[in-house]
């Protein structure tokens, strides 16, 4: 029995101080190993100059870290004690999705948006600051050390390392046919531009701070603002699709081990696209100043959240029609298939 399971098995539905207070301490053993992991690999990976914050931002920065790696660690161990999945399946599907969603997809942004590379391929300027390359290298593989030494850890520790004596197909395609895939594929894409955009011009772009940062200027409307796009830096829109199939591929094993949760699935995956990337920015570094890394946190974590719950709405099972694609459960003639997925 799972801890979120257990922790609801008293005689009056609530929950139980005990498996409550298990689940916590685990959760709190994963932050640990997280934090060790993150501090071993960033004092043999990170350039030196790097290494210290800021100066008009410095504090307690160890304290930081110890935040990220807890809601790190929260959200895994919520993935893992309600995934249908266990052992060698939950791990490699649970660190190729962590891996992919809170570092790569990130720092290839990071690329095209924190280097010169920005005046053609991001927001059409150089920002004030620039990121080294080493520095993004650095991030990169920090996050493959966390997520390869992380999950494996908290696998064990939730007792989902073994695998199920009765074990049942994993299936990454719930009955989804080509031509599904083929619409399914084509709207991620236009709801991820929708939402990148959106909140990007929104959110972001309205805000002076990130105008001055990037060097850049409002032309007065969303619709002026990506006629700007389209002309002056036109990669940036086909690169974005790229982003929201890496983003898909990244999902797809997680909402294959949530999909029996229904909306709980829906929020687990939104939380775990959306805040891993972005907690971050509550450290300060020598790239970007605090007020950009707030505009940009509340601009990414709240447009990937609602990008999570599409993704799991469109990848937990097939929608044979439009109206199959609102109804709350499949069609009747496929209750049973939906029943063993």
């Amino acid at each position: 029995m799972s801890e979120v399971t257990a922790a609801s098995s008293t005689s009056e539905g609530g929950f139980s101080a005990k498996s409550v207070i298990r689940f916590a301490l685990k959760t709190l053993a994963v932050a640990i190993v997280l934090l060790i992991v993150m501090i071993v690999a960033s004092s043999v990976l990170l350039p030196a100059e790097t290494m210290d914050a800021a100066p008009e931002e410095e504090g307690n920065v160890m304290l930081l870290l110890f935040i990220i790696c807890f809601v790190d660690a929260l959200i895994l161990a919520l993935v893992i004690t309600q995934s249908r999945w266990r052992g060698w399946p939950l791990i490699l599907g649970l660190t190729f999705a962590f891996y992919g969603t809170k570092t790569l997809v990130g720092q290839i942004e990071a690329i095209v948006f924190l280097t010169p590379l920005g005046e053609r391929w991001g927001a059409g300027s150089i920002p004030v600051l620039t990121m080294p390359m080493d520095f993004i290298v650095s991030q990169i593989l920090i996050g493959a050390a966390t997520a390869i030494v992380g999950i494996p850890v908290a696998v064990f520790l939730f007792r989902k390392a073994r695998a199920a004596q009765e074990p049942q197909p994993l299936r990454l395609n719930p009955g989804i046919d080509a031509r599904q895939w083929l619409w399914k594929l084509g709207a991620i894409i236009i709801l991820y531009e929708l939402l990148y955009f959106g909140f990007g011009y929104y959110v972001a772009w309205k805000n002076p701070v990130i105008l001055a940062f990037y060097q850049g200027a409002d032309p007065g409307s969303f619709l002026a603002q990506m006629q700007n796009v389209a002309t002056q830096t036109p990669t940036l829109i086909p690169f974005q699709a790229m982003r929201a199939l890496l983003w898909t591929a990244f999902a797809l094993p997680l909402v294959a081990m949530l999909r029996h949760k229904g909306w709980a699935g829906a929020l687990l995956t939104g939380l775990f696209v959306s805040v891993p990337m972005n907690i971050p920015h509550i450290v300060p570094n020598a790239y970007m100043p605090a007020d950009v890394r707030l505009v940009h946190f509340v601009e990414t974590v709240s447009s990937t959240f609602i990008f999570g719950l599409l993704l799991f709405w469109l990848l937990h099972r097939s929608h044979r029609s439009l109206v199959d694609l609102f109804s709350a459960t499949p069609r009747a003639g496929r209750l049973q298939e939906a029943a063993q997925q």
